[in-house]
């Protein structure tokens, strides 16, 4: 699994491992998986024979006095329509089991692609808070310079001014980056179960910037279809539709049940003792049994078409992940350019103003201009990092 970092710090998938463990979602999700099981035992289970044992007692008239009729049985009882709708009982018990796991590897991938925006947002906050912090010890620096030239008679009190502001303005901006990193460390720290204080997160520079990725959006697709679990759960509804069906079909036919088993007892006063049989036929006269059927057709149809619509939505969520992967990967090397000549920029400028062809001014300008190229840079590097990562999280591969 890429991402992986040694040395204690987190990674990707120690996020992941944590956010699954605790996630309301992906528990709710294997609480139904356990149901499933269970529901699919219960199907198992129908449809067998039953051992029964009756006693009976009943009076008969006799030549002189009331006689009493006693008989016991015992042996086995089975129902052939039960039997006969075993199989797709079970077949469709077995496909619900497989969409309620489908199911759960589908709430896993949600709060794997939340865990990792979180993981990213949370370096990428630690990242822009670490550069306004450079960023206001710069601007001390610059207002003791400008002050200490401005009292040598070396620079207006406008460079002091200016000095000033600037410092003001980076300190706004740091109150923010403050809080932003605050938060982002918190929410991340939520989801996964820690504290705050104990989060110890990578550089952003020793994550690898790119992921192996499929030729086009249709190779991507494919791959998707093939290993999402929604597409997967959606599949095994359409499965066990088509078994409900079946077994719909089978109960419009006439039920016959048999007791099978040994009787002994007293008749008319003569001890009595074989094999017994009671076979019973039940003919239903009204059409709810077809009727039933009627309705299992039409979920089977809705069953398909939430498998099309699951299908089409893969295609178009897998098929943005690539282009907005591949977005991010180009995005987050022309900002690498641009801080570089940001930071060419500040230090041309700087010369010039030390050999007095550039104005305080400049110098200014020059540096916001870096500390924005900066920040950006920050943003995309961190962006194409998670694009990385969701992309083969979509895919239904692990990352």
């Amino acid at each position: 699994m890429i991402f992986a970092v040694l040395g204690g710090l987190l990674s990707l998938a120690d996020v992941e491992r944590a956010a699954l463990a605790r996630a309301p979602l992906v528990v709710q999700a294997r609480a139904v998986v356990s149901e499933r099981a269970a529901l699919l035992d219960a199907a198992r289970g129908t449809g067998l024979p039953q051992a029964f044992a009756t006693y009976a007692q009943a009076p008969q008239g006799g030549a002189s006095e009331t006689i009493v009729q006693r008989m016991t049985t015992a042996g086995l009882q089975f129902s052939i329509g039960d039997a006969a709708a075993r199989s797709p009982a079970v077949a469709q018990a077995s496909f619900e089991d497989l969409a309620a796991r489908a199911d759960e590897l589908a709430a896993e991938r949600v709060e794997r692609v939340k865990a990792a925006s979180l993981y990213f947002d949370a370096m990428r906050a630690r990242d822009i808070f670490a550069l306004r912090q450079t960023i206001v010890r710069s601007g001390r620096a610059d207002v003791r310079a400008a002050r200490l030239r401005f009292a040598a008679g070396d620079a207006p009190r406008l460079d002091v001014v200016r000095a000033d502001v600037a410092l003001a303005q980076a300190q706004a901006d740091l109150a923010t980056a403050r809080a932003d990193d605050a938060n982002a460390r918190h929410a991340l720290a939520v989801e996964i179960g820690r504290d705050d204080a104990t989060l110890a997160l990578p550089d952003l520079g020793t994550l690898p910037l790119t992921a192996a990725i499929p030729a086009s959006p249709e190779a991507a697709v494919a791959i998707a279809l093939a290993h999402r679990p929604e597409v997967a759960s959606a599949r095994a509804g359409v499965w066990a539709e088509q078994a409900a069906v079946r077994g719909a079909r089978r109960a419009t036919l006439p039920g016959i049940s048999a007791q099978l088993g040994w009787s002994r007892g007293i008749d008319s006063g003569i001890a009595v003792s074989g094999p017994s049989a009671i076979v019973t036929l039940n003919v239903p006269l009204s059409h709810a049994a077809a009727a039933r059927a009627d309705a299992e057709r039409a979920r089977l149809a809705q069953a398909q078409a939430r498998f099309d619509a699951q299908a089409q939505n893969v295609d178009v969520e897998v098929s943005s992940a690539l282009r907005t992967y591949l977005g991010a990967v180009d995005s987050a090397a022309a900002a690498s350019r641009a801080r570089a000549e940001a930071m060419t920029e500040v230090s041309a400028t700087e010369e010039g103003y030390r050999n007095g062809a550039s104005s305080s001014l400049d110098v200014d300008d020059a540096r916001r201009a870096y500390a924005q190229a900066a920040v950006n840079a920050t943003v995309a590097s961190a962006a194409a990092r998670e694009a990385a990562a969701i992309l083969a999280i979509t895919m239904g591969i692990s990352p």
